[in-house]
């Protein structure tokens, strides 16, 4: 039925995506790719070929983790995955991809991280259902429960939180405590800055506040 599943992946974390694709995987006995575009846009946007390789690093760094996580689970779950980091316009790379590999299904988010510098994979979600001729199974991340259960699934929504603000997290001075329905995160990032994060424990919707600069 399925030899090849293909997952692309934009960079956040879509643990739903993961799950069906792995999923379908396991039932089938199918070797899962992880797939990440380094969108050529991004590098574009670029004035200078120096912000152009800078770019491009940043990016691949962040596709080798995006899908470093998604091998992982795999692993995990027994399943054969098989890693890759393409550059161009990410429609047309996932379609060639695809084909070159004869994948069998496509699993995709409708819902990415938005940016003037990348596109928001819902976008490309669409894109790719109309011009593909394999199979595309879409899971709509707005739909999907956030719950933070612990202290360290909010530590991890923090994380992720102030990355898209662009901090990175460098220690956790205490221990996150729940309020009610809200854990609170306080995080000291590599720039210096203190923030308390609020992330609602139901739905992981989070806001940020800064306390203060060392």
């Amino acid at each position: 039925m399925y030899d090849r599943i293909l997952v692309p992946t934009d960079g956040t974390e879509q643990r739903p995506v993961t799950t069906h694709a792995l999923n379908v995987a396991e039932l089938a006995d199918a070797e899962v790719h992880a797939l990440y575009v380094v969108d050529e846009k991004a590098l574009n946007y670029q004035p200078s070929e120096a912000g152009r390789a800078e770019t491009r690093e940043a990016r691949r760094e962040e596709g080798e983790e995006a899908t470093a996580r998604i091998a992982e689970e795999a692993e995990e779950r027994g399943v054969d995955v098989v890693t890759a980091i393409e550059e161009g316009n990410p429609k047309t790379v996932i379609g060639a991809y695809a084909e070159d590999r004869d994948a069998d299904m496509i699993v995709m988010g409708t819902r990415g991280r938005s940016g003037v510098d990348r596109y928001v994979l819902g976008s490309v979600t669409e894109e790719v259902v109309r011009a593909s001729e394999v199979p595309v199974l879409t899971v709509n991340l707005a739909r999907q429960g956030r719950a933070i259960g612990d202290a360290d699934a909010a530590v991890e929504r923090a994380g992720d939180v102030l990355a898209d603000e662009g901090h990175e997290v460098a220690e956790i001075p205490e221990d996150p405590y729940r309020e009610s329905n809200t854990w609170i995160v306080r995080a000291r990032t590599e720039d210096g800055e203190t923030f308390n994060v609020h992330i609602d424990a139901a739905s992981g919707e989070a806001r940020v506040a800064s306390i203060g600069r060392d």
